[in-house]
């Protein structure tokens, strides 16, 4: 497309360029006129001149024959001359000197004997009348040789023009062309960055009948395929754990009932095998929670939004985990403003995602360090990650501990991913899913920064106010 101007314009130019040529093909026989004109015309009549002056002074036959033959040659001549492409100025001042010449050959030359030299004036006659018809073709040519400069100029200054006029085309068409396909490449980029992210619902436009079309058809199957496997995943997930669930109740309270010695005395050494039983099956027990919670929170249900004042929720959930911080000797201590904060959410989910994270922070931070809770309004134009700018409370749980690198922040949110090199705590990897998930139903975004405060990590939860109510 961006082609079509640059060919207009090489036909253009094409076309000038053979208007140019009918311009100096006109020129040439403007040229060759003046030349038929002035060197064989008038060099024959001085011919003629000469062969007279001769006769008269010999009255030799032979030069009476070279007389004639030339006053043919020169008709001959003029016939040629009335063949081409002539102005009126032209064909009439040669038409002059054809009724002149003819005039001339049709007296026998021996009847000027008597008075040669009315021969001589007749000679001199024509030769003026050649000199007038060679001034009107040298003055057609100097016309046309005009005429054809100004269509030389003309015809550079309009290709000038319209290959200017075509390059800015070309760039502007090159430029929306390049527009489109980086908007395409843009959606296809963002569509892939979300399905990366495990939200298997994106789908592009594929009606463009080209490769970027074909490309866009191959995506949305394949988020087709994902998303179908994700389904069978989740539902797989979903009854395995419920089947679960049966035994493992059994197996609990076997272990209780054994432990309250209901059924007779125990040893030492069988209390403490029956405990680590015990605790092995409520690890097994929180881990099948885990995973039908997750799968629970896919379907998108058991969500009861209301207006809720964050500062004090988030205040109250922290307090519950005092104790644990206190058993593992880490300090825990908030930073919690006395300003409102109100936001539409559901409360037992919203402090399930600050347990969560804190129990996360107090799992990998060392005895000895120190986790903070903070809460706070956005400040206007604080760039939130993967938000639009609006008006937010953002929740920042940071931590002294190793933190987390760069290249692993955002796959720690993957559904059982474990960091390669750091202790197993527990758990199978599905905190911080079920935190994005829940996080996400209520319109925000969870991300992992470094903690610029203890030096460990910061995950930080951005949720949009109720703008009214939090003034």
């Amino acid at each position: 497309m961006a082609m079509l101007p640059l060919l207009a314009v090489s036909a253009y130019g094409l076309d000038q360029l053979h208007n140019l040529a009918r311009v100096n093909q006109r020129l040439t026989e403007r040229q060759l006129i003046g030349l038929q004109i002035g060197l064989g015309v008038v060099s024959r009549l001085q011919r003629l001149e000469e062969y007279w002056r001769k006769y008269t002074v010999s009255h030799d036959d032979g030069y009476v024959r070279k007389f004639e033959e030339t006053l043919r040659a020169t008709r001959a001549d003029l016939d040629n001359l009335h063949e081409a492409e002539l102005s009126s100025a032209e064909e009439q001042a040669l038409q002059r000197f054809t009724r002149a010449l003819g005039s001339f050959a049709a007296v026998e030359i021996r009847q000027w004997e008597t008075e040669p030299h009315r021969v001589f004036e007749r000679i001199e006659q024509l030769t003026v009348l050649a000199a007038e018809a060679h001034l009107e073709a040298r003055r057609m040519a100097e016309a046309e040789a005009k005429a054809a400069a100004m269509v030389r100029d003309e015809t550079l200054r309009a290709v000038l023009v319209a290959a200017g006029a075509a390059v800015v085309l070309s760039t502007l068409l090159i430029l929306l062309g390049v527009r489109s396909l980086r908007s395409r490449l843009q959606r296809l980029i963002r569509g892939t960055q979300t399905v990366s992210k495990g939200a298997f619902s994106v789908q592009l436009d594929d009606e463009a009948d080209d490769e970027l079309g074909r490309v866009a058809r191959a995506f949305n199957q394949m988020v087709m395929s994902l998303q179908q496997l994700e389904r069978i995943k989740a539902d797989f997930i979903s009854s395995v754990s419920h089947e679960l669930r049966t035994p493992l109740v059994a197996m609990l309270e076997t272990n209780r009932l054994l432990l309250d010695e209901v059924l007779g005395p125990l040893t030492e050494k069988q209390r403490r095998l029956l405990q680590i039983n015990n605790q092995a099956a409520d690890r097994l027990s929180n881990m099948i929670t885990d995973l039908l919670e997750l799968s629970r929170l896919k379907a998108r249900i058991r969500y009861e939004f209301s207006e809720q004042e964050l500062v004090s929720l988030t205040r109250s959930a922290v307090s519950e985990l005092e104790a644990m911080a206190l058993e593992r000797g880490i300090a825990l201590t908030t930073d919690l403003k006395e300003v409102a904060l109100h936001a539409d959410c559901d409360p037992e989910r919203y402090v399930q995602v600050v347990q969560n994270l804190v129990e996360n922070a107090l799992k990998y931070t060392p005895s000895g360090g120190q986790v903070c809770v903070s809460l706070e309004r956005s400040r206007p134009g604080e760039p939130i990650e993967g938000m639009d700018a609006r008006d937010c409370a953002v929740l920042s749980i940071e931590d002294s501990g190793p933190g987390i690198p760069p290249a692993d922040r955002e796959r720690v949110f993957e559904k059982f991913f474990r960091r390669e090199g750091t202790p197993a705590v527990g758990g199978m990897g599905l905190g911080l899913a079920i935190c994005r998930e829940v996080v996400q139903a209520h319109a925000g975004t969870v991300w992992i920064t470094e903690s610029e405060l203890l030096g460990g990590a910061a995950v930080r939860v951005a949720l949009p106010l109720n703008r009214a109510r939090s003034a």
